[in-house]
């Protein structure tokens, strides 16, 4: 282990700040629906509005946010090769890039605004609960849709920093965003300060201000920054390059497309956890929620390993890239066997954390159970998409998702679920079908690149 010493350093180095950011994030999670939850009390509805606002939302938030993630293997490449000027050049073009793709997602939210009352048409069945869910769902999921924009602008200056290394800049304006969403979720959900109380609708307006905020925060760091001058020195019309857009759309595209489809699997059993009835709605979410905790730092350490791959693969020194892959391994698994522990043993004391429902604390405490179990699978998976996001390898992994998401776990989720009784925990089991399916296969594939790299430079 110890020849593994220096691949660990750098991999946390890099990790560290973006662990403390998703850490950050992951609170504002956690307050979001606890602070919700408790302003519904033993009313489950508000829980279960958020759950169904937010799985709408995160949808094409994902799609937008993959399509992002491409800056950083591409920009990574080129500023490992020392060449400033094409960095600069993807700056500006990324930035573009984004503020385009929030226009879209936007009017693609918008457009979609209506399936929300399609669900609550499907659903009247379930009972007048969870019609209420579906009208209490919509100005929350409304606030979503206006924060897409600076959120895609944040993005652009956040992905592209990480490319040239630096992590630290997006850790604090993270943090400080983090801090102003929960105070104002303090305001708005229980009418603090003067504010009138608006329970769900007040936690969706916090994270647009807050996100807002972030965004300015950003900008003013790309002008004022003495360390971006280089960078800002080649924006001008001649470095608006089609190639540019074409690379990012091309890495970003099969980036997207797996990030919607694995989020589907979660957010379809969201969703169709409501035909269960508001209980089982509020107790997905909750669980999912938890659930969160350890895929967010696993998100930091792949997306530190994405930019060391991406930088090794920019210097052509695969000599390095076994290690970092069996180091970035290591580690994220350490953390999934650490976060599986705490999800058995501490069940139920942290469901009561979200809620005072008793029924959606039980229920909760037995999904935990299942979601410990895919917490391995979960890490295999995330880890290995990032690092071939690093070297640029991801058309692959679309039909490896396709398989494990679409044939697998979903369709063995509903038989579960429906044909077999087994309502939540059916659909749950089909979750830990498809993600052990994705890691063994997206696994295979990286050891099969990093092979190959290693024959090709000797």
């Amino acid at each position: 282990m110890r020849r593994f010493l220096p691949y660990y350093k750098r991999i946390i180095t890099l990790a560290t700040p973006v662990v403390l950011a998703q850490a950050g994030q992951l609170t504002t999670q956690f307050a979001d629906t606890a602070m919700v939850g408790n302003y519904g009390g033993s009313d489950p509805v508000p829980l279960a509005a958020v759950s169904l606002g937010s799985s709408l939302f995160l949808l094409i938030y994902l799609a937008a946010l993959g399509m992002a993630l491409a800056i950083t293997p591409i920009v990574g490449e080129s500023y490992a090769r020392g060449d400033r000027r094409e960095v600069g050049r993807l700056f500006q073009n990324s930035i573009i890039y984004c503020f385009g793709l929030g226009i879209v997602a936007t009017i693609v939210a918008l457009a979609l605004r209506p399936f929300i009352g399609v669900l609550q048409g499907w659903m009247s069945s379930s009972g007048d609960d969870v019609v209420a869910v579906a009208e209490m769902a919509l100005p929350y999921y409304d606030m979503l849709v206006w924060s897409i924009i600076p959120l895609m602008i944040f993005l652009a200056i956040k992905q592209f920093l990480e490319g040239i290394g630096n992590t630290k800049v997006a850790m604090w304006v993270t943090l400080a965003g983090n801090v102003l969403n929960i105070f104002l979720n303090w305001v708005f959900i229980f009418g603090e300060l003067g504010s009138e109380a608006m329970g769900a609708e007040g936690a969706g307006l916090a994270t647009l201000l807050s996100r807002v905020m972030q965004m300015v925060v950003f900008v003013a760091y790309f002008f004022l920054s003495r360390r971006l001058r280089i960078y800002r020195a080649f924006f001008g019309r001649r470095s608006l390059r089609m190639e540019n857009f074409r690379a990012l759309i091309n890495i970003g595209a099969p980036i997207s497309f797996q990030m919607v489809l694995e989020s589907a699997a979660f957010i379809l059993t969201s969703i169709l956890a409501l035909s269960f009835g508001a209980v089982a709605a509020g107790s997905m979410q909750v669980a999912f929620s938890i659930a969160n905790i350890a895929w967010m730092i696993t998100v930091a350490i792949g997306s530190a390993s994405t930019i060391v791959v991406s930088h090794i693969y920019g210097s052509q020194s695969f000599g390095e890239l076994r290690p970092t892959v069996y180091a970035t391994y290591h580690l994220g698994l350490a953390w999934a066997v650490l976060m599986a522990m705490v999800f058995v043993f501490l069940r139920t004391p942290i469901a009561m954390l979200f809620t005072d429902n008793e029924a959606i604390i039980a229920l909760t405490a037995e999904l935990m159970l299942l979601i410990a179990i895919y917490q391995l699978s979960d890490a295999i998976q995330g880890l290995s998409i990032s690092m071939l996001r690093g070297l640029q390898d991801v058309r692959i992994v679309m039909p490896i998702v396709l398989c494990s998401y679409l044939l697998l776990n979903i369709p063995i989720g509903c038989l579960l679920a429906y044909r077999f009784d087994m309502e939540c925990h059916g659909l749950a089991i089909g979750l830990i079908v498809g993600l052990s399916s994705a890691a063994l296969l997206t696994s295979l594939r990286l050891l099969w690149r990093v092979r190959h790299l290693e024959r090709v430079t000797r």
